[in-house]
Order: C-alpha cells, then sequence, then structure tokens
C-alpha cells in the first residue's frame, strides 16, 4: 500500500546493489532494443513467412525481448525522477529534461538528416527524406505525429511528455494511486490516436516507477513479489510465439485486444529483466554491463544510424532477411553499433559542444564505483 509522508516529503535513498541493478538493466535493455532496428532490407512483412528456427529467433528478440525492454526503461525512469522532483522542484527537472532528452532528440535527428542529404547526393536515393511541410519538418525532429528520422528517438519525445505531466502523477499517486491508475490504464487502452505521446503505454510504466519509490518497496521484497509474474511471462511468450508460428497478425488483430496482450508482455517482461538484473550482478557479466552504462545513451541514439547506413553495404555481402547469410548480419551489426559508441563517445568527449548536443552533456565515463554510475537518473532508454 501507497505509503505517505507529511511534507516537508522525501524518499529514502537507493541502496548500492539497486543502484547495480538499475544500471544493468539500462545497459541490457538498450542492448536488448537495438535488435529491434537492423533493417530486414525486404518491403514485405517478415512475420508473414513460415516461422522456420532463425524465423523464431528474429521474432524473439525483435518483437518479445526487443520492443518489451521499454517498459522497464520507463519505470526506471520514472522511480528516479521522484527524488528529482523533491529535492530539486519541478521547474528544474523539466529544465533539465530539455537538455537531456529534447537537445538530444533534435541534434541526432538533424545529423540523420545531414546524412541522408549526403547520401542523396551520392546516390540520388531521396527515399527516407523528411516531408518538406511546417508538419513534416516537426515529425521529422520532434516526433509530434510520426516517427521522427531516428526512428528510436520517438522515446525520448515521449519520456519528456512523462516528465511534464509528472508533477501531477506525483500529487495523484500521493493522494489515491488507484485512480490514477485507473486514468492511465484507460489512457493506455483508448489514447493511442491523441497525439500526446506515440506510444501511451510509457506512461502507464513512468507511473509505475514513480508509485515504485513512494512506496519504499525493498529491493528484496520487491523481488519476492515478482517472481510469479515469470509465470506470467511464459504464458505471454507462449500466447506471442503461437500467434507468430500461425502467421496471425498482430498489427491486424482487434485494436483493443492487441494493445492488453501488448501491454501484458511488455509487464512481464519487465519483471522479468529485473529479476535478471539481480543474477547478473552476482556474476562477471553484471560488472561488465555496469561498466558499459555510461555509453549506453550514446548507443542507444545512435545504433539506428549505424544500422541505415552500414546495413546498404552488409546487406550487399549477406542479403536481405530470408537469405542464408543475414543471420550472420542480423547478429554483427549490434556488435557494431555497440563499437561505435564506445569510439564515438571517446571522440566527441574532446569537444564540449558535441558533448552537450550529442550525449547530455556527458562525457567519457570518470573512474567512481559502479553504483555511482547507476544514479544518473536523466539517462533516457527504448525504440519504435
Amino acid at each position: 500500500m501507497l505509503q505517505t509522508h507529511p511534507a516537508p516529503y522525501a524518499v529514502p535513498p537507493v541502496s548500492n546493489s539497486m543502484s547495480q541493478r538499475v544500471a544493468i538493466a539500462r545497459t541490457l535493455c538498450i542492448a536488448f532494443m537495438t535488435f529491434v532496428h537492423v533493417q530486414p532490407g525486404i518491403a514485405e512483412n517478415v512475420y508473414d513467412r513460415e516461422a522456420g528456427f532463425f524465423d523464431i529467433v528474429y521474432f524473439v528478440l525483435t518483437r518479445l525481448i526487443g520492443l518489451s525492454s521499454v517498459s522497464l526503461l520507463g519505470i526506471v525512469s520514472g522511480y528516479f525522477i521522484v527524488s528529482s522532483l523533491v529535492k530539486a522542484g519541478p521547474a528544474r527537472v523539466l529544465a533539465a529534461k530539455l537538455r537531456t532528452l529534447v537537445v538530444p532528440l533534435v541534434s541526432w535527428n538533424a545529423l540523420m538528416l545531414a546524412l541522408l542529404v549526403a547520401y542523396g547526393v551520392l546516390s540520388d536515393n531521396w527515399r527516407d527524406m523528411l516531408q518538406a511541410t511546417p508538419l513534416g519538418i516537426a515529425n521529422a525532429f520532434l516526433a509530434l505525429t510520426e516517427w521522427p528520422l531516428v526512428v528510436p528517438l520517438w522515446f525520448l519525445r515521449d519520456l519528456f511528455v512523462c516528465c511534464l505531466v509528472s508533477p501531477l502523477l506525483l500529487l495523484g499517486l500521493r493522494r489515491s494511486a488507484p485512480a490514477v491508475f485507473v486514468v492511465l490504464v484507460a489512457y493506455t487502452l483508448f489514447g493511442t490516436d491523441w497525439y500526446l505521446m506515440q506510444r501511451p503505454q510509457l506512461l502507464l510504466f513512468f507511473a509505475i516507477g514513480m508509485w515504485l519509490r513512494l512506496a519504499d518497496i525493498g529491493e528484496w521484497p520487491l523481488d519476492r513479489v515478482l517472481r510469479p509474474f515469470l509465470a506470467g511471462l511464459a504464458i505471454m511468450v507462449a500466447i506471442f510465439l503461437a500467434l507468430r508460428i500461425e502467421r496471425v497478425s498482430i498489427g491486424e488483430m482487434n485494436e483493443t485486444l492487441r494493445i492488453v496482450l501488448d501491454t501484458l508482455l511488455r509487464v512481464s517482461m519487465a519483471a522479468g529483466c529485473w529479476l535478471l538484473t539481480g543474477v547478473l550482478r552476482r556474476s562477471r557479466f553484471g560488472s561488465l554491463l555496469i561498466r558499459f552504462e555510461p555509453y549506453a545513451f550514446f548507443l542507444f541514439c545512435s545504433h539506428a544510424i549505424v544500422f541505415v547506413f552500414g546495413g546498404i553495404l552488409l546487406r550487399r555481402v549477406f542479403g536481405n532477411y530470408g537469405s542464408e547469410l543475414y543471420p550472420v548480419s542480423f547478429f554483427i551489426q549490434p556488435v557494431i553499433a555497440v563499437v561505435a559508441a564506445i569510439v564515438g563517445l571517446h571522440l566527441i568527449s574532446r569537444f564540449a559542444a558535441l558533448t552537450f548536443f550529442l550525449n547530455a552533456s556527458k562525457g567519457l565515463p570518470v573512474a567512481t564505483p559502479p553504483s555511482s554510475a547507476a544514479n544518473r537518473n536523466s539517462l533516457p532508454q527504448q525504440t519504435r
């Protein structure tokens, strides 16, 4: 049950192990999410094909894990904004989010536009250019009603909207959390065409994160509560795999049914990923993920650009989706994106302006304990 606190309200500090798990979650989810944007290189829907072994692997990594990872990233963002609102106040928080969310959103899309123009001049291929109308330009840079030029960056736009309404969410969650969640579930089901957010679900997950921080649920009690969700995750995975094997188009389902199934998958996947961070934290792989976390935002912003232009060359070697060698390209491109993110952040960190525009003013990681890196509450994450 949500705890109430007298003013002035102060949230308890985050434990070391919780901070480490958050850092692991951010890195892991962004790494999973990169698979979503590896381009198949063909026009038809890849889910229409008869499901062979790689088709199932592709479906699991992209549709089940990759897209669903956004839910946990939204929860993490909501979890940390509570302390920022309490300590700094709404005005300073929103000013900071303009710098850490909107500036990179515009900057990376501007870089994409420059690359598309250069590619168009060299190849005479202008297919992916923005629409030269006021709304088309606004969408290209800010994703007002359509995807931006760099598709995954819609998440920064939606996350900024979450931050805009976070003071109201905080007030509502303190007074009546059940009422807030009823409203948010209704918005998730029926708010797709409102243009407030590209993915209305994100506001629900963001609010869940805020509620978890307000309720001050400990790390281990939270794990105990989430373990039964693994059974739900198994059921949802089985349902989605059955739909894929039978080649049932998820996009052509009844809209409400599709959203319900997708939300249940994302909630259970978020629980599963969070429990996985507890296992990974005690392993060597966990320390590696924590060390990479300072590069995760740069990876999030840059990977789709790497795939768009790198994929042009790789598809000539490995072919499109359906060719025998395409799996090599599918698995190699996220690795290339990770290397590019590491190299890219090292390069731009030499210039304060580039760091400001492309990485929210965060330069190279300093030699601090892993838990310190995990407390960056402005790190955006998730996808299309």
